[in-house]
């Protein structure tokens, strides 16, 4: 048995929901069907972060059927043109057998985003020592800038409904660099007045793929204590 924390739409308050196997009790699925067995994830787009994948093309078929998936490199996010009614970011630090569970928490109503959290009870953060501080540095520091109701600010991991997506113009937000578009998509998603989820998720080190770095935190505070201001 797993937490999804909920937040609210707006004042960043959190309600705790129950999550069994891969359904949120309860939840009625926008994008798919809820059954078990024979789901059909039509109209679910998945954003791979990273090279084009035989073994992950293969997960993805046998986890969400149906799916759409697209293959794009970190530093190529400005390239990217995809829409649906449910689109989801990931890379290959996450499991993808976690998918169908945020899914189901984007279901409920009110709810534009969830993000697989590192950073709720039950999650886990599979990086070495170093990126795990910088996350937290990282994650503590735009929390404060933004003012965002998220633990996990700086998570890749995440899905948008396709309302949400097409509320923010989901495309033009992801396109100024990784860092910079997961946070300026959620203080998005939170300005429309979205519910954001966070779903405890574990994941596992990845090495070779393009992380945020110092310099593109502090441009992205930057951004976001001038949107502050206006």
């Amino acid at each position: 048995m797993m937490t999804v924390s909920i937040q609210s739409d707006g004042v960043g308050a959190v309600t705790n929901h129950d999550v069994a196997g891969h359904g949120v009790t309860g939840s009625r699925s926008r994008v798919h069907g809820t059954s078990a067995r024979g789901t059909d994830y039509a109209g679910v787009h998945v954003v791979y972060l990273g090279h084009r994948s035989a073994v992950v093309t293969a997960a993805m078929r046998l986890i969400l059927p149906g799916a759409e998936v697209t293959f794009v490199e970190a530093d190529r996010l400005h390239e990217l043109s995809v829409d649906g009614e449910a689109i989801v970011l990931m890379d290959g630090s996450h499991d993808p057998a976690d998918v169908p569970t945020l899914l189901e928490a984007a279901a409920r109503r009110s709810v534009g985003m969830v993000v697989g959290s590192r950073s709720t009870t039950g999650g886990r953060d599979g990086s070495s020592a170093l990126r795990r501080v910088g996350t937290r540095v990282a994650n503590a520091l735009i929390r404060h800038t933004a003012d965002l109701p998220l633990r996990d600010v700086t998570s890749s991991f995440r899905v948008y409904t396709g309302d949400a997506w097409r509320s923010i113009d989901g495309a033009a937000a992801l396109r100024g660099g990784l860092l910079p578009s997961l946070v300026t998509s959620a203080h998005a998603v939170h300005h429309q007045r979205w519910i954001i989820a966070e779903v405890p998720v574990s994941t596992r080190p990845l090495s070779g793929t393009a992380r945020p770095n110092v310099g593109s935190l502090l441009r992205t505070v930057v951004v976001l204590a001038r949107r502050r201001r206006a």
